[in-house]
């Protein structure tokens, strides 16, 4: 049931001849933020593991070369979603959203309170979100 100018597309998408593509690349950050505030990943390695499970690796897996992820094309995949997350987290502990601690086994990544509201935040409908100033 849909249009009939969107009806070819839903077909190619039904048949397999439309090449789906993820942009989980391109918010990976705010995604990353939510899932270590709800206790999904805790650490670099639960990250990894996360993403290594999400739609976006079975597409980059396919198709590295449409997710220009900033590391040099003779990476291997694995190190270049090591270089995504490292990033990631990277951005989230300048901006103050999560803390890591050293628990002697590994590095653990937990949300400070500005990364639990902010994940909160961001699931709000946009007709409630705080607006931003300019």
């Amino acid at each position: 049931m849909c249009s009939a100018a969107n009806e070819h597309k839903y077909r190619n998408l039904e048949s397999g001849t439309t090449q789906l593509e993820s942009c989980l690349h391109l918010n990976l950050t705010e995604h990353l933020n939510s899932e270590i505030g709800l206790g999904t990943v805790n650490s670099s390695a639960s990250a990894m593991t996360w993403l290594r499970n999400s739609f976006f690796f079975q597409c980059f897996k396919r198709n590295p070369l449409h997710y220009s992820i900033g590391v040099e094309l003779g990476g291997s995949l694995e190190d270049q979603l090591t270089h995504l997350v490292n990033h990631s987290v990277q951005q989230l502990k300048e901006t103050k959203m999560v803390m890591t601690e050293d628990d002697g086994r590994r590095q653990c990544i937990k949300a400070t309170e500005y990364g639990e509201i902010m994940s909160k935040v961001s699931d709000l409908p946009s007709c409630v979100r705080p607006l931003t100033m300019e």
